[in-house]
Protein backbone atom coordinates (compact mmCIF):
# COMPACT_ATOMS: atom_id res chain seq x y z
CA UNK A 1 0.00 0.00 0.00
CA UNK A 2 2.73 2.60 1.24
CA UNK A 3 4.30 1.70 -2.15
CA UNK A 4 1.47 2.88 -4.32
CA UNK A 5 0.86 5.95 -2.39
CA UNK A 6 4.67 6.87 -3.17
CA UNK A 7 3.96 6.42 -6.82
CA UNK A 8 0.43 8.25 -6.84
CA UNK A 9 2.20 11.46 -5.38
CA UNK A 10 5.69 11.02 -7.32
CA UNK A 11 3.48 10.66 -10.49
CA UNK A 12 1.58 13.62 -9.38
CA UNK A 13 4.14 15.80 -8.86
CA UNK A 14 5.92 14.82 -11.91
CA UNK A 15 3.06 15.42 -13.98
CA UNK A 16 2.31 18.69 -12.76
CA UNK A 17 5.78 20.07 -13.12
CA UNK A 18 5.29 23.08 -15.68
CA UNK A 19 2.54 21.80 -17.04
CA UNK A 20 1.46 23.52 -20.29
CA UNK A 21 -2.55 23.35 -21.85
CA UNK A 22 -1.61 20.10 -23.74
CA UNK A 23 -0.10 18.77 -20.64
CA UNK A 24 -4.02 19.40 -19.16
CA UNK A 25 -5.63 18.09 -21.63
CA UNK A 26 -3.74 14.95 -22.02
CA UNK A 27 -4.42 14.34 -18.08
CA UNK A 28 -7.64 15.08 -18.43
CA UNK A 29 -7.60 12.53 -21.29
CA UNK A 30 -6.28 9.54 -19.25
CA UNK A 31 -7.78 10.32 -16.04
CA UNK A 32 -11.55 9.99 -18.15
CA UNK A 33 -10.47 6.90 -19.82
CA UNK A 34 -9.48 5.04 -16.50
CA UNK A 35 -12.56 6.28 -15.31
CA UNK A 36 -14.26 4.80 -18.37
CA UNK A 37 -12.66 1.60 -18.39
CA UNK A 38 -13.15 0.85 -14.40
CA UNK A 39 -16.92 2.12 -14.82
CA UNK A 40 -17.57 -0.72 -17.94
CA UNK A 41 -15.67 -3.30 -15.39
CA UNK A 42 -17.58 -2.93 -12.81
CA UNK A 43 -20.53 -3.94 -14.64
CA UNK A 44 -19.53 -6.95 -16.25
CA UNK A 45 -18.69 -10.50 -14.64
CA UNK A 46 -14.94 -10.60 -14.70
CA UNK A 47 -14.44 -13.79 -12.98
CA UNK A 48 -18.00 -15.69 -14.08
CA UNK A 49 -15.24 -18.64 -15.77
CA UNK A 50 -13.51 -18.59 -12.38
CA UNK A 51 -16.47 -19.80 -10.63
CA UNK A 52 -16.41 -23.02 -11.77
CA UNK A 53 -12.87 -23.63 -10.25
CA UNK A 54 -14.32 -22.70 -6.67
CA UNK A 55 -13.05 -20.22 -3.97
CA UNK A 56 -9.77 -20.25 -4.55
CA UNK A 57 -10.08 -19.59 -8.45
CA UNK A 58 -12.28 -17.09 -7.38
CA UNK A 59 -9.99 -15.42 -5.42
CA UNK A 60 -7.27 -15.07 -7.71
CA UNK A 61 -9.38 -13.77 -10.73
CA UNK A 62 -11.05 -11.09 -7.82
CA UNK A 63 -6.72 -10.67 -6.93
CA UNK A 64 -5.89 -10.29 -10.70
CA UNK A 65 -8.56 -8.06 -11.81
CA UNK A 66 -8.35 -5.92 -8.74
CA UNK A 67 -4.56 -5.10 -10.23
CA UNK A 68 -5.99 -3.56 -13.12
CA UNK A 69 -8.21 -1.69 -10.94
CA UNK A 70 -5.51 -0.50 -9.01
CA UNK A 71 -3.62 1.00 -12.33
CA UNK A 72 -6.86 2.63 -13.39
CA UNK A 73 -7.48 4.25 -9.40
CA UNK A 74 -3.72 5.28 -9.43
CA UNK A 75 -3.86 6.65 -13.36
CA UNK A 76 -7.22 8.82 -12.26
CA UNK A 77 -6.01 9.83 -8.84
CA UNK A 78 -2.65 11.14 -10.64
CA UNK A 79 -4.21 12.90 -13.05
CA UNK A 80 -6.93 14.55 -10.83
CA UNK A 81 -3.88 15.64 -8.34
CA UNK A 82 -1.93 16.80 -11.28
CA UNK A 83 -4.97 19.24 -12.09
CA UNK A 84 -5.25 20.08 -8.91
CA UNK A 85 -1.44 21.95 -8.76
CA UNK A 86 -0.85 24.77 -10.08
CA UNK A 87 -0.18 25.49 -13.75
CA UNK A 88 2.99 26.46 -15.46
CA UNK A 89 2.88 30.11 -15.91
CA UNK A 90 1.82 30.77 -12.64
CA UNK A 91 3.26 32.40 -9.49
CA UNK A 92 2.65 29.55 -7.39
CA UNK A 93 3.88 26.73 -9.82
CA UNK A 94 7.22 28.46 -9.32
CA UNK A 95 7.36 27.22 -5.54
CA UNK A 96 8.78 23.43 -4.78
CA UNK A 97 5.97 21.04 -5.60
CA UNK A 98 4.71 19.99 -2.29
CA UNK A 99 1.53 17.69 -1.04
CA UNK A 100 -1.98 18.67 -1.66
CA UNK A 101 -4.25 17.89 0.36
CA UNK A 102 -6.25 15.54 -2.33
CA UNK A 103 -2.57 13.81 -1.94
CA UNK A 104 -2.99 13.00 2.31
CA UNK A 105 -7.09 12.55 1.39
CA UNK A 106 -6.39 9.61 -1.30
CA UNK A 107 -3.76 8.22 1.57
CA UNK A 108 -6.35 7.86 4.01
CA UNK A 109 -8.55 6.72 1.76
CA UNK A 110 -6.58 3.75 0.88
CA UNK A 111 -5.79 2.81 3.97
CA UNK A 112 -9.58 2.91 5.02
CA UNK A 113 -10.55 0.82 1.93
CA UNK A 114 -7.60 -1.87 3.04
CA UNK A 115 -8.76 -2.04 6.65
CA UNK A 116 -12.38 -1.79 6.03
CA UNK A 117 -11.98 -5.02 3.70
CA UNK A 118 -9.33 -6.80 5.90
CA UNK A 119 -12.26 -5.98 8.41
CA UNK A 120 -14.84 -7.30 6.93
CA UNK A 121 -13.10 -10.48 5.50
CA UNK A 122 -12.77 -11.99 9.19
CA UNK A 123 -16.43 -13.40 8.35
CA UNK A 124 -14.83 -15.73 6.89
CA UNK A 125 -11.18 -16.10 8.61
CA UNK A 126 -10.29 -19.36 8.48
CA UNK A 127 -11.66 -20.74 5.36
CA UNK A 128 -11.48 -19.74 2.13
CA UNK A 129 -14.09 -17.71 1.85
CA UNK A 130 -11.93 -14.43 3.55
CA UNK A 131 -9.50 -14.27 0.29
CA UNK A 132 -12.67 -13.71 -2.26
CA UNK A 133 -14.73 -11.74 0.24
CA UNK A 134 -11.94 -9.56 0.66
CA UNK A 135 -10.42 -9.01 -3.32
CA UNK A 136 -14.22 -8.25 -4.05
CA UNK A 137 -14.44 -5.67 -1.47
CA UNK A 138 -11.59 -3.61 -2.56
CA UNK A 139 -12.89 -3.76 -5.81
CA UNK A 140 -16.29 -2.74 -5.40
CA UNK A 141 -14.70 0.03 -2.71
CA UNK A 142 -12.73 0.89 -5.62
CA UNK A 143 -15.18 1.45 -7.90
CA UNK A 144 -17.13 3.44 -6.21
CA UNK A 145 -14.85 5.73 -4.73
CA UNK A 146 -13.46 6.37 -8.18
CA UNK A 147 -17.02 7.37 -9.01
CA UNK A 148 -17.28 9.27 -5.78
CA UNK A 149 -14.38 11.38 -6.98
CA UNK A 150 -15.82 11.94 -10.49
CA UNK A 151 -18.70 13.51 -8.67
CA UNK A 152 -16.31 15.87 -6.63
CA UNK A 153 -13.70 16.95 -9.01
CA UNK A 154 -16.49 17.00 -12.11
CA UNK A 155 -15.12 20.70 -12.98
CA UNK A 156 -11.74 19.49 -13.49
CA UNK A 157 -12.54 17.47 -16.41
CA UNK A 158 -13.55 20.57 -18.67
Amino acid sequence: MKGSIGILLCGSLALAHGQTDAARSRYRQQGAEALAKEQARSKANLCSDAEKGGNAQIAQCLADQGKITEQNYLAYVRAIGALLRPAAGTESAQLPQKRVPFDLAEEAWQQYRDKSCASMATQWEGGDGAPVAYSDCRLKLTWNHMNELADLYSDLWH
